[in-house]
Order: C-alpha cells, then sequence, then structure tokens
C-alpha cells in the first residue's frame, strides 16, 4: 500500500479509486509502449481528464483493430471460398464464353450494372433498390451542395466584417485618435483647479456670512437655508467632479471616448464656475444695503 496517498489508508473508497486508477495508468502505460514499438512516448501531464481521454482512445483504438483484424478475416476466407467455388464451378468456361458472346451494348450494361452495384454497395443487384439508392443519392448530394452554398455565403459574410474590422482597427491606430501628448499635464491642471474651487467654497460661505453680519439687514430663515441647500449641492457636485477626474488614470484606450470625457469634465467644470460667480454676485447685492440719494 506504499502507492497509496495517506488519504487513502483511512477511507476505502479512496483507496478503491486510488488502485482502479493505478490499473488504468498501467494499462494506459502498456497500450501506448506497444504503439510507440518501444519508444518513450511523448510527455504529457497526468490528471483524471487525460486518463479518461486516453482510454477511450484506446478503447476506440482497440475496436477499430478488431474490426479491421474480422474484416480481413472476412476477405481473406471470402476469397478462399470464391477461389474454391471457381475450382469446383464447372461452368466457369460457360460464363466466360457468355460474356465474351455479349455485344458491345451488352457488356456496357452489364459492366454499368456491375459498377452501380458496388457502388451501392449492393451484392445482389435489384432494379428497384438500384433505382432507390440512386434517388437518395442524388438527394444526399442535393442537400450536400446547398450546405456547401450556404457555407460559400457565410464565408463571404466573414470575409467581409473582417475587413471593415481590419479597416476600422487601422483607422482607429492612426494620428487622429492617438491621444493629446499633454494629456497628463492637462489632467494634473484639472485635478489643481478642482481642488483650489473645493478649497474656497468654505471661505465664500463666511465672507457671505460677514456680509450678512456687516449689513445688518434681517434674514429670513428660509433664505439661508435655500443658500445653505445650494452650498451643499455644489459641493456634492465638486465631490462627483474629483471623483470623475480622479479615474483620468484608468482612461479607455478608446481615445473618442476619453475625449468625450474631458469634453464633459470641462463643460461641467464652466457651468460650476459660473453657477458659483452668480449665487456669490447674487448674495452680495441682494444682501449689501443700498445707499440713499441724499
Amino acid at each position: 500500500m506504499a502507492h497509496l496517498l495517506p488519504s487513502a489508508i483511512f477511507s476505502p473508497s479512496v483507496a478503491r479509486q486510488q488502485l482502479a486508477a493505478t490499473k488504468d495508468w498501467n494499462y494506459i502505460d502498456s497500450w501506448l509502449s506497444s504503439k510507440f514499438h518501444g519508444r518513450t512516448p511523448p510527455a504529457f501531464e497526468r490528471n483524471n481528464d487525460t486518463l479518461k481521454a486516453l482510454l477511450a482512445l484506446a478503447t476506440w483504438n482497440e475496436g477499430a483493430d478488431e474490426e479491421r483484424e474480422l474484416i480481413a478475416r472476412v476477405e481473406s476466407k471470402a476469397l478462399q471460398d470464391l477461389q474454391a467455388r471457381e475450382d469446383a464451378n464447372p461452368n466457369a468456361e460457360l460464363l466466360g464464353s457468355i460474356e465474351e458472346s455479349l455485344t458491345r451494348e451488352g457488356q456496357t450494361s452489364l459492366e454499368a450494372l456491375s459498377t452501380l452495384s458496388v457502388a451501392l454497395n449492393q451484392p445482389v443487384p435489384d432494379t428497384e433498390k438500384l433505382g432507390r439508392s440512386i434517388i437518395d443519392t442524388h438527394i444526399a448530394s442535393f442537400d450536400l451542395d446547398q450546405a456547401a452554398d450556404r457555407v460559400v455565403t457565410l464565408e463571404t459574410y466573414l470575409k467581409e466584417e473582417l475587413d471593415r474590422i481590419n479597416s476600422l482597427i487601422g483607422t482607429l491606430r492612426g494620428d487622429e485618435y492617438q491621444p493629446l501628448s499633454d494629456l497628463t499635464r492637462q489632467t494634473t491642471d484639472y485635478q489643481r483647479k478642482i481642488k483650489g474651487l473645493a478649497a474656497k467654497l468654505p471661505e465664500l460661505k463666511e465672507r457671505v456670512a460677514s456680509l450678512v453680519a456687516v449689513a445688518g439687514t434681517p434674514i429670513r430663515i428660509e433664505d439661508v437655508k435655500a443658500e445653505e441647500d445650494k452650498f451643499k449641492e455644489l459641493l456634492v457636485t465638486v465631490k462627483d467632479l474629483e471623483a470623475q477626474v480622479k479615474s483620468y488614470h484608468g482612461l479607455p484606450q478608446d481615445i473618442d471616448l476619453a475625449r468625450l470625457e474631458l469634453e464633459s469634465l470641462r463643460v461641467e467644470l464652466r457651468d460650476l464656475t459660473r453657477q458659483r460667480d452668480s449665487m456669490f454676485e447674487g448674495l452680495v447685492e441682494r444682501e449689501t444695503p443700498r445707499k440713499t440719494r441724499s
């Protein structure tokens, strides 16, 4: 039991499986040695899948060998019987003379009938069976022709698709789709600007609060809440924009998609800047006391 794994010693089922696998591998090694005539077979990985495949191949091969040997014995026996029958047949010369006495048309018909019988695997020719076999052969030939036409059509379509794909690949590899040389610098600039904008938001909020305190104008709670909500939305927008900018490090290989993302960020940054300036100017203008004309 030295060839068994430790787990098999405590598990009878595992031990039986390993013993069966060992027998199968011994059988495969012997079979491969016989097929390679004493030479060493090529190295291969020994696992369950390989063993199953080799067992199936060996079984099929042995079946084919047995079938071939059986056919050879049958052919040999048939040849012997035919030879014995010819030796014992007193009418052989008569048949030969009859065949020689046939007309040219008769010989042609006899040869055609024998050839057709052999081609259609009918040792005893029968007109009805021969006709049915010919029809079946024509139907099979027609089906094969249709299948071949469909394959040719599919092959043509696949070649056209492959040409279009190769053309698209060539276009995408052109200079117009190459990334900008200063793409990294632009990304860094955008990140720095967004960080600066985010850092200025608390300062702007304090300035608004100081302006309100200086003006001394009573402020309604609803106005403060509305402005605070706007600032919160602006902070959320800035955070989202920062997250999008951080993803520039993993920009897609498709240059068009990368450019679209950059352009989208530019538009968002401009809208955000205009929104911030508009909010600040409106708040300052509203809360700053107007001087009365004397």
